[in-house]
């Protein structure tokens, strides 16, 4: 009975773990791996359920060493921080407690005869599935592990660890009457919920903020980035004015071949976009200046003037990050005919569309939220964040972002909406 029990509870504790391992990426040879794993952690079940004589105490300490073998076991299946693990199995711990101690205030209902392993494994289920529904999708979205916080994953260990053995420690005493069973069902399934609550809805929320105080940071840098770079347009604009006067006046005096390759020179720094929007002129002619050298050519149909309902600084993040995500992409292909960049802007009353096309080679997968996902590895900075403030910027002009991808053509379109007093 013992080990039947021990089996039970491992089978449990496994179940709830998949529901929030099931978003962490998997090691090679996966089925391998759980076959493995599922044999040591049964083994360790089996070895724990002899020492029948040592009492209470001893299964108290036995369902623990249970929980650390689940963890070590998902840790060597999953291809995660040792963290992100433990956070996903001690919710599934917290998840079962909650499912056990349900049905524990079930047995208490008149019409239930008794308490069993059937009615607890159902109960179990039921609040499995709960929280499958609630963030099954969503946390099969990496981000929800990308930032775990070690400070709360420990708070939630702790949390469900003095919860399972408080409730244990207090059937050694003996005489669970009903109004003892109520109190302490309650109290575990309160604790477990605060685990919960604390592993993935506050620290989302904490997350939330901190992304958007992060996107505060990187607009104050594209603020002053862009003040320098219209400065720098201005400048440029202004010497090459005078220098093409000098070439005027140098006529005649040098041979026409060299006046002529000087003045080829010049119209390399010259604007050579004029769309009617000022901010994404110097956009434009800043990235075709760094594109040229690599065989990447940039064109854009349509008028600026459907964008000056824009703020300036929003226009600027917009169509920075939209060029950046296509200039890195296209700085890939081995095939230099491909390396091209096409912009086109549209308006059709007040709607407003931008569709930024790119060749790309590989795959592109996209994430839950269809943004793709990273093909960088550093784990710093602001990478990352680039389509996630232009479909910030996109909704904040009641419009969105979406991404299409066809034949190895990546397009990312944005609908903005002009106000309607805008012409």
């Amino acid at each position: 009975m013992q080990l039947f029990i021990r089996m039970s509870y491992t089978i449990e504790i496994l179940l709830g773990a998949m529901v929030f391992l099931q978003a962490l990426p998997r090691r090679e040879h996966f089925w391998v791996r759980m076959a493995a794993a599922l044999a040591v952690i049964w083994a360790a079940g089996w070895l724990l359920s002899f020492p029948k004589e040592w009492g209470e105490l001893y299964n108290l300490v036995s369902l623990q060493l249970t929980i650390v073998a689940v963890v070590l076991c998902m840790w060597s299946v999953f291809e995660a921080p040792f963290m992100n693990v433990l956070s996903a199995c001690v919710s599934g711990v917290a998840a079962q407690h909650i499912g056990h101690h349900i049905s524990r205030l079930a047995a208490e209902l008149p019409w239930v005869e008794h308490w069993s392993n059937l009615l607890e494994f159902f109960c179990v289920s039921v609040v499995y599935l709960a929280l499958y529904a609630m963030l099954g999708r969503r946390l099969r979205n990496i981000e929800y592990y990308e930032y775990t916080d070690s400070r709360i994953v420990a708070v939630s260990v702790v949390i469900v660890l003095i919860c399972t053995g408080i409730t244990r420690v207090l059937r050694l005493a003996g005489g669970m009457n009903f109004y003892i069973t109520v109190a302490t069902a309650l109290y575990a399934i309160t604790c477990c919920v605060l685990a919960l609550f604390f592993e993935f809805f506050l620290y989302y929320n904490l997350r939330k903020e901190n992304e958007h105080n992060l996107f505060q940071r990187i607009h104050e840098e594209e603020r002053r980035q862009y003040e320098i770079s219209r400065e720098n347009a201005e400048i440029l604009s202004i010497k090459s004015h005078d220098l093409k006067h000098k070439l005027v006046a140098l006529e005649g005096r040098l041979p026409q071949g060299e006046i002529d390759s000087m003045r080829r020179i010049i119209d390399t720094y010259d604007s050579i976009y004029h769309t009617g929007s000022e901010v994404l002129d110097i956009i434009l002619n800043e990235k075709n200046l760094r594109c040229r050298g690599k065989g990447i050519s940039i064109t854009c149909m349509g008028s600026g003037k459907a964008l000056d309902s824009l703020d300036s600084m929003d226009a600027y993040s917009l169509f920075g990050n939209l060029l950046e995500n296509a200039i890195a992409a296209a700085e890939q292909l081995e095939e230099t005919g491909k390396r091209i960049i096409s912009m086109v802007i549209e308006q059709k009353g007040n709607l407003v569309s931008v569709d930024v096309m790119n060749f790309f080679q590989g795959t592109v997968p996209l994430q839950e939220d269809g943004l793709p996902c990273t093909s960088k590895q550093e784990e710093t900075g602001y990478h990352g964040y680039g389509l996630k403030s232009v479909r910030a910027i996109a909704r904040k002009y009641k419009g969105d972002l979406t991404i299409h991808i066809r034949d190895e053509i990546f397009t990312a379109q944005v609908y903005l909406q002009r106000e309607e007093n805008d012409s």
